[in-house]
């Protein structure tokens, strides 16, 4: 049986990426991968949500990078990236890579490079393993995975890598293949995400419905991994001030649950992972005043499970979580998408992947009213076409299972010279090391001054003649 090394294993308070994680087992275990003799590696987990991250990982004996404990974020870390990235043999000695059979990529959303540049650290990290990989010769599968844009010429080394030196590699939405760069060879197939094989994944019976219900599942614009996590703190502060009523997330989603409310329904607002619990309660909170705690629910799921059932009870779904639509539609519930250009373009892409393109709605800088219109048309639309949508959902698991399965038994390795892309990636990571290096020094200095002020503080305060405070 074939074993496999997992990078990463996601852990966060986000029920999305853990349904990558619950997704990817299964389809392993479909392909009839020796699951106890495989290994899910996590990049630094936080302590907090790794318990929650290890159900969906259960079965695989787990390994934590760095291995030599050091934090993230310093110069310590752009050090050693330095050292994998120029011999990536020794990232590859460190994981123990020499025992498994072939290397999963399970990327998500992390393989494109922001326009700030914010998240270069994190980008060379997801690509490591495969450089690793190749230097022992070991076969490389990309899980469908969200890719692009690229910006600079590292961007532009990885998408070439990505195309020609990964073994077997799939796009998860439609919008990813639009964006890549021509002449990179025989195009990428575009398959279903991982989620969509959350176990247990089917149409709950009708006595489990709730036909009244419609759920929200929003997230505030403007952030997220793409914004980068400066950008999201500042309009996280920025939204706290009116209490989220300037958002347009808010205002949107408050608009078409008070539609909902006034035909007789119920709302529920269900809270997908930590960073959407603020806006999430301010719009329970208002919807509640509209039209009374007995007719609107806030849920905010403490298990991935809990999550997982509470989309399958709903009569139907509006939400700007893209693991939202796919485990509600997956679960036969008419789910209309909501996106803003800050988000990225997997919303879109993976609607029209699904034939239904017009069911995902361009929030942005557009007025309520018409956003309102075109999600009203939108619900209309997946209510009568449900059918359909769970239908193709099951056909084109088929399909993933079947590539899998073949990437699994080839177990050919592409020849590939990567001196380019690790050149590029190096400069990059000079550059930050330099940069983390002056600001350690700032912050020292700092540091110091302050040290020195509270001592002459203290003298101060001792000296002869000198007041009691």
């Amino acid at each position: 049986m074939t074993r496999t090394m997992l990078f990463y294993g996601h852990v966060a308070s986000n029920w999305g990426d853990l349904a990558i994680n619950a997704g990817a087992l299964e389809l392993m275990r479909r392909a009839e991968v020796d699951i106890e003799g495989s290994m899910a590696v996590l990049l630094a987990p936080s302590d907090q949500f790794r318990r929650q991250a290890g159900f969906t990982l259960k079965g695989m004996k787990q390994l934590i990078v760095p291995s030599d404990g050091r934090a993230r974020g310093g110069r310590d870390e752009v050090e050693l990236l330095i050292d994998y990235v120029a011999h990536p043999h020794r990232f590859a000695e460190d994981v123990g890579m020499a025992d498994v059979d072939l290397v999963v990529l399970n990327a998500g959303e992390h393989l494109f490079e922001s326009a700030t540049g914010e998240n270069l650290i994190d980008l060379v990290w997801r690509i490591l393993p495969a450089l690793a990989a190749q230097s022992l010769k070991k076969p490389v599968l990309l899980l469908p995975s969200t890719v692009g844009p690229f910006r600079t010429s590292f961007g532009t080394a990885l998408e070439e890598f990505l195309h020609q030196g990964v073994d077997a590699a799939a796009y998860r939405d439609l919008e990813s293949r639009r964006l890549e760069s021509p002449d990179l060879g025989q195009e990428l197939p575009v398959l279903l995400d991982p989620g969509f094989f959350v176990p247990g994944l089917r149409a709950q019976e009708e006595e489990n419905r709730d036909e009244d219900a419609l759920g929200i599942v929003l997230r505030p614009e403007d952030m997220g991994i793409r914004p980068g996590s400066r950008r999201s703190a500042f309009v996280q502060n920025k939204l706290r001030d009116s209490q989220f009523r300037s958002s347009q997330a808010f205002q949107l989603f408050s608009s078409v649950a008070e539609a909902h409310l006034a035909d007789g329904g119920k709302v529920k607002v269900i809270v997908q992972t930590r960073a959407d619990r603020e806006i999430s309660t301010a719009v329970a909170d208002h919807l509640t005043e509209v039209a009374g705690s007995d007719r609107v629910e806030l849920i905010d799921p403490t298990g991935f499970r809990s999550f997982v059932d509470e989309l399958g009870r709903l009569g139907a779904l509006v939400t700007s979580r893209f693991h939202s639509v796919i485990l509600a539609s997956s679960q036969a519930v008419p789910t209309v998408g909501v996106f803003s250009e800050t988000h990225g373009h997997k919303m879109p892409g993976l609607f029209e992947l699904l034939k239904f393109p017009d069911c995902a709605v361009r929030l942005d800088d557009r007025s309520i009213s018409a956003v309102r219109d075109e999600v009203d048309a939108a619900l209309s639309t997946v209510r009568g076409s449900i059918d359909e949508i769970h239908n193709r959902i099951r056909a084109n698991r088929t399909l993933v299972r079947r590539w899998f399965a073949e990437a699994i038994a080839s177990q050919e390795t592409t020849t590939f010279d990567t001196s380019a892309l690790r050149i590029e990636a190096l400069a990059l990571l000079y550059r930050a090391g330099l940069e983390r290096a002056q600001n350690e020094s700032l912050s020292q200095v700092l540091q110091a001054v302050h040290d020195l002020r509270d001592a002459d503080s203290r003298l101060d305060d001792n000296a002869p003649g000198a007041e009691s405070r």
